[in-house]
């Protein structure tokens, strides 16, 4: 669950991009630099290298490549939300489903965004959820307040 203080609005978020797309990586660290909300703190292939660099750089925020957690126990997902409480966690979608989104929010409180329309949809998503809005409110987004939708193929 994501339990922190929001963050002040001048302050760049020092951010983990974990992905198994170096890529995708670049794409997403390319729209980062230009949203002057996040700092790119560093990047990961793997999960255990994305978890490695949270604790090593402090990151805020992470950007997780669903296919990362694919496959692991969920019992290990909630020890990792868990031990990494102050960590807000954006789930990139390779199928973007409002089942997947509302399941994700529920189980382990955190966003979700499409990579397909990840370009987009992170200049909006991250200043709202680092401003403390919660992904349980709003599973069909993963967190973006009413009238601020993501998403509008699934909407």
């Amino acid at each position: 669950m994501n339990v922190q203080a929001p963050i002040a609005r001048e302050e760049l978020v020092p951010t983990v991009i974990a992905d198994r797309s170096a890529h995708f990586r670049e794409t997403l660290r390319r729209v980062l630099d230009q949203s002057h909300r996040a700092a790119v703190a560093g990047e990961a292939g793997t999960l255990r290298d994305a978890l490695r660099l949270v604790r090593r750089t402090g990151a805020r925020l992470v950007l997780l490549d669903i296919q990362l957690v694919m496959g692991q126990p969920a019992g290990r997902l909630r020890r990792i939300a868990d031990k990494l409480p102050a960590v807000t966690v954006i789930v990139l979608l390779d199928d973007d489903l409002p089942e997947y989104r509302t399941a994700i929010a529920d189980r382990w409180g955190y966003a979700c965004i499409s990579k397909e329309s990840a370009a987009s949809e992170l200049p909006r998503a991250i200043p709202a959820l680092l401003a403390g809005h919660n992904p349980r409110r709003s599973p069909a987004y993963g967190g973006l307040p009413s009238g601020q939708t993501v998403s509008t193929s699934r909407e």
